[in-house]
Order: structure tokens, then C-alpha cells, then sequence
């Protein structure tokens, strides 16, 4: 098991270093570049600007400097944020994401695995259905016609802010707009995992040998039927975590969303990295902490060495 996690670390650390360098090179191969304007810039001042930012080397040597700064701690200055470097950016950003994302992610657990569970378990009811029913409008209906219908309704409520992150109330919006689709999605998988494994001979044999049904169903059914929801869980807790783009931009929230989107249309070179590292590094290590998970919930699963 420890040489399976540490070949997993190694190949993240190389697929860490792919995803640096891939968006390295393709951000610079874009037309156009941090200091064009509409209005053109005169020649000296563009030149001393790259000057001052290293784009006037050349780029594998751009390259090198900057996979330098990194291994310190350093993603760089912020090309189009003048006096703010990238690290000072994400610091702002990400406790305003992480902190939507969070309480998404509570809000997903709480309610989408109960709500998958029980419409297993009172299948072709009435319950069923309308678990089902509400579920599909979830999958069915994008987050920024969630976000923008919440604002319609919250103008004719005075106590419920329509933009910003000011007051305890303010998250409801983005939290139900962030996480109304994995809420859903995770219901719908809950559902049907729980209902393959309810038909599983062991199942039966424990209801046989006079096991009771909380028994049957927790201990045994509930445990099983969460492998296939961990799988999406991890990715997701990354992506919730990560921030929406466009959640951010409707509820005006100047999380690490709002900065990757502004960054890439003013071509922030060092900012878009930035923001694609504290993806990636998230990303990955959620896929580490499912699969340790998956030998964790069910011991029959075993980590190849």
C-alpha cells in the first residue's frame, strides 16, 4: 500500500509539471499578450514593461525562470493587477471560493445521499417520484438560470442580499446555485447504486440469517452502494472547492473564479497559471484521498502495490 501511494504522489507530481508547461506554452502561443491594448501601447513603453517582466527573454528561458520561482513559493507577479503578485491575488480569492465551496459540499452530503437512500428504499412511490422528479430538474437546469432566478425573487425580499458575500445570508444564493447540480446528481446515483446492491444475493443472506433492517441496510447495503458516489465525490469537491466561474460573476464575488476569467481575457499569464496550479493540486489530491477511501469503506477492495 505504501509503494502504491508513492508511485500515486510521483505520477502526480509529473502530471502537476504536464498541465504547468502545457498551459505555459499555449497561453504564450495565443495572439496577442498581457500589454496589448486596443488602444496600442507605444513601442518603448511596451518594451520596458516586458522588460521589467522577463518577456522579453526568450521563452524557454521565460520558462525555466518561472518553474524556478514555483519550486520557492512564487507563482510571479500579476501582469494586469499592478503592485499585487499572484500569491497575494489567491490569498484574497480562495477563502471566499473555499468558503461557497464548503458549504456546497455540506449541503450535498446532508441532503443528496439521505435523499438518494430514501428514494431507494420507498422505491416506485410517491416519494420516489418526486425525489426523482426534482432531481432531474436539478441535473436538467444550469447554474446560472439557478443564480439569475434567485436574484429575480430575492429584489421583492429585503433581508436577503442580491450580490457580495457582507452578511450569513448572502451565501444561500451562490451555495444553492454552486451546488444544485451535484445535489442532484449525487441523489440520482445514490438511488440507483442503493437499488443494485439491495439486489445483491448478500443482501439476502443477511436478511435470511435474521439480521435486523437498519442492520441490512447501513451495515451492509449503505456501505457498498458508496463507492460509485465517493468516485464523484472527489472530483467534485475539487471543482466545488475551485469556485465557479460563472456563479462568481453573477452573485458579484471576487473569489479565484472571477480572477481566472478576468485573467485569461487580459491574457495575466502568471495569474491564469496560478489559479490552473490551485486547481490542479486540489484536484489531485482529491483523487488520492478516494482512493484511499475505497479500502477504507469496503475491505475487500484492495490497493494494488
Amino acid at each position: 500500500m505504501n509503494k502504491y501511494f508513492i508511485k500515486k504522489v510521483l505520477f502526480s507530481i509529473l502530471t502537476l509539471i504536464i498541465v504547468i508547461t502545457l498551459v505555459f506554452f499555449m497561453l504564450r502561443a495565443i495572439p496577442g499578450g498581457p500589454f496589448t491594448r486596443e488602444k496600442p501601447l507605444p513601442a518603448a513603453t511596451r518594451e520596458r514593461l516586458e522588460e521589467a517582466y522577463g518577456l522579453d527573454e526568450p521563452i524557454f528561458m521565460q520558462y525555466v525562470i518561472y518553474m524556478g520561482n514555483i519550486l520557492k513559493g512564487d507563482l510571479g507577479p500579476s501582469f494586469r493587477n499592478p503592485g499585487y503578485s499572484v500569491n497575494e491575488l489567491l490569498s484574497t480569492g480562495i477563502p471566499k471560493t473555499a468558503s461557497i465551496g464548503f458549504l456546497a459540499i455540506l449541503l450535498i452530503i446532508i441532503l443528496g445521499i439521505p435523499l438518494g437512500v430514501i428514494s431507494a428504499l420507498k422505491s416506485n412511490t410517491s416519494i420516489d417520484y418526486g425525489v426523482m422528479i426534482l432531481a432531474t430538474i436539478g441535473i436538467t437546469v444550469p447554474s446560472f438560470v439557478i443564480g439569475s432566478l434567485f436574484i429575480l425573487l430575492a429584489q421583492n425580499v429585503d433581508w436577503i442580499p442580491v450580490g457580495g458575500l457582507d452578511k450569513p445570508v448572502s451565501f444561500v444564493g451562490p451555495v444553492i446555485a454552486l451546488g444544485g447540480y451535484s445535489l442532484a446528481f449525487v441523489s440520482r446515483l445514490t438511488r440507483s447504486s442503493m437499488l443494485e446492491v439491495l439486489r445483491q444475493d448478500y443482501i439476502r443472506t443477511a436478511r435470511a440469517n435474521g439480521l435486523s433492517e437498519s442492520k441490512v441496510i447501513f451495515k451492509h447495503a449503505l456501505k457498498n452502494s458508496l463507492i460509485p458516489v465517493i468516485t464523484y465525490i472527489g472530483p467534485m469537491v475539487a471543482a466545488l472547492m475551485t469556485g465557479s466561474f460563472v456563479v462568481e460573476k453573477i452573485f458579484v464575488i471576487n473569489g479565484i473564479g472571477k480572477f481566472f476569467t478576468e485573467s485569461i481575457g487580459s491574457r495575466d499569464y502568471t495569474l491564469v497559471i496560478g489559479v490552473t496550479i490551485f486547481y490542479a493540486i486540489f484536484y489531485i489530491f482529491m483523487v488520492l484521498l478516494v482512493d484511499l477511501a475505497y479500502s477504507l469503506i469496503d475491505p475487500r477492495i484492495r490497493l494494488s502495490k
